[in-house]
């Protein structure tokens, strides 16, 4: 009867984790930052939540050839700035295939997400038709966006009591604008 009693699953708790690390932006143009505070309760032994606020934010300066016939040039070379910043709220459900009761915790997630993002990309020449004059044109998207997001998370209990983890969060996620990303990022929690 003791033996049993040490592995009986402990009540269903709830974390708060702190997430930071890096997140590549679209098909690996440049890196950026991403941090998030995370509320992760669990359901049953198999079953969790997350609800996270999260922050997203990188840049790359670049070049771009740009298309300007004149009658001395084909174009000019031009130095701009790539950025995304965007502010989440996302909503995850996690499985624990081997049961959140371990000193180990595996978790598979998925989930969407609300926000507001700000991306600023590659200038380009367009044509006007009707007069022939070629304009040079700002890629930016801004707006309200939403997404899904598919992640990996592994964490361990560092304590005695299961109280703090430590671990990470390996997760992609695609918006309405087409924005992807992926991100890797370390974490740090506390039980409660």
């Amino acid at each position: 009867m003791p033996a049993f009693s040490q592995d009986a699953f402990p009540q269903p708790r709830a974390a708060w984790q702190l997430g930071l690390g890096s997140a590549g932006m679209g098909t690996g143009d440049y890196i950026g930052f991403k941090a998030h505070v995370e509320y992760a309760p669990l359901f049953g032994r198999y079953l969790g939540t997350g609800t996270r606020l999260a922050f997203v934010g990188g840049s790359r300066e670049s070049y771009n050839w740009l298309k300007n016939p004149t009658p001395t040039s084909n174009g000019i070379t031009v130095p701009f700035v790539m950025s995304y910043q965007a502010l989440n709220a996302e909503q995850e459900v996690y499985i624990y295939p081997f049961g959140n009761n371990k000193r180990v915790l595996f978790a598979l997630g998925g989930g969407g997400y609300l926000g507001y993002s700000n991306r600023y990309g590659a200038p380009e020449t367009r044509g006007d038709f009707t007069t022939g004059t070629p304009t040079v044109v700002l890629d930016q998207e801004h707006g309200v966006h939403v997404g899904y997001m598919f992640s990996l998370n592994l964490d361990v209990a560092v304590d005695e009591n299961r109280n703090w983890l430590v671990g990470g969060k390996a997760s992609f996620q695609n918006d309405t604008f087409g924005n992807s990303l992926a991100t890797l990022q370390l974490k740090l929690g506390r039980r409660f």
